[in-house]
């Protein structure tokens, strides 16, 4: 028995013959504007097989491999971005948001990563937490992004600035700061703590310890910390500023690459998503159920 087993068989099978023959009809017009451009292609083949040689000369040739290797590893990225692209506003408007507060948000926290070491993914998780919390869009997002850069400017790792944000959210849904909550954010953000405890005045090697006295005692509350922390984050030479500078070095420039090579698949897909959403064509979402009810089909 012929197994064959396409993507055209599959998209048939599935009930999507329009589909099929459209992707036949596209295939042939690229088949006709490519004998029309061989002599073009031929330049560029010429081209990138002298670049090849000389970054295999100077020893170039396992970078360019691991560029690709970024490129193959960065889809699953790029898919889990276009799904937080997509379900964030809806979440975020079960909630009680606007649908222009929600779309507002997301694209404020992809912006404000730029650069980072951050994924979408995981901000885009603390914004939900902390709407949750202050019932307010734009301060949880520029919330969010504040502590993820103090954390950053302050050198912390992924796992030391997970824990600090816990405590800190905990004091933030309480109100209230207590002395374990205070040593993890010592710990987790010093530099971070220490600027803005002295920009509520606190000066001196006690200043860290003088701005928990004012906190617990009510003289400054948890609400007025967090606004002077998204102060200091977002004004010039701040904590958005430092946290670009202390990540920097290859790990980090490796993660952008990556991070860089998601955003662009995950625009590519969008693109196509909504293109076919509005040319009356299967999106992928749609395209891989369909597979899915050809495979399960005894």
């Amino acid at each position: 028995m012929n197994n064959k087993f396409t993507i055209e068989a599959i998209l048939k099978a599935s009930g999507a013959d329009q589909f099929a023959n459209d992707f036949n009809n596209a295939a042939k017009s690229m088949d006709g504007m490519g004998r029309s451009t061989k002599k073009a292609t031929g330049g560029v083949k010429s081209f990138v097989s002298g670049v090849g040689k000389i970054a295999g000369a100077i020893g170039l040739t396992k970078l360019v491999s691991a560029g690709f290797t970024a490129i193959k590893n960065s889809v699953d990225s790029a898919v889990s971005r276009v799904d937080t692209l997509n379900q964030f506003p809806k979440v975020l408007q079960q909630m009680g948001a606007s649908g222009e507060e929600a779309e507002w948000s997301i694209e404020r926290l992809a912006d404000g990563i730029e650069g980072l070491p951050t994924k979408l993914d995981d901000v885009a998780g603390q914004a939900q937490r902390m709407f949750t919390i202050l019932g307010d869009v734009e301060l949880a997002t520029e919330s969010t992004l504040a502590l993820n850069n103090a954390f950053l400017a302050s050198g912390a790792s992924s796992a030391d600035a997970s824990r600090g944000l816990e405590q800190y959210m905990q004091m933030l849904s309480t109100g209230k700061v207590d002395m374990q909550s205070w040593r993890t954010l010592q710990e987790t953000m010093p530099y971070a703590l220490k600027e803005t405890a002295e920009a509520f005045g606190f000066t001196g090697q006690a200043a860290t310890n003088d701005f928990y006295d004012a906190l617990q005692s009510g003289e400054i509350t948890m609400d007025q910390m967090n606004e002077k922390m998204i102060e200091l984050s977002n004004e010039t030479g701040g904590f958005a500023e430092t946290a670009l500078t202390a990540t920097e070095g290859i790990a980090t420039s490796w993660q952008n690459l990556q991070t860089a090579i998601s955003r662009n698949i995950a625009n590519v897909i969008e693109a196509y998503n909504d293109w076919a959403s509005d040319a009356g064509f299967l999106t992928i979402p749609e395209i891989i159920d369909k597979m899915k009810e050809a495979v399960d089909r005894p």
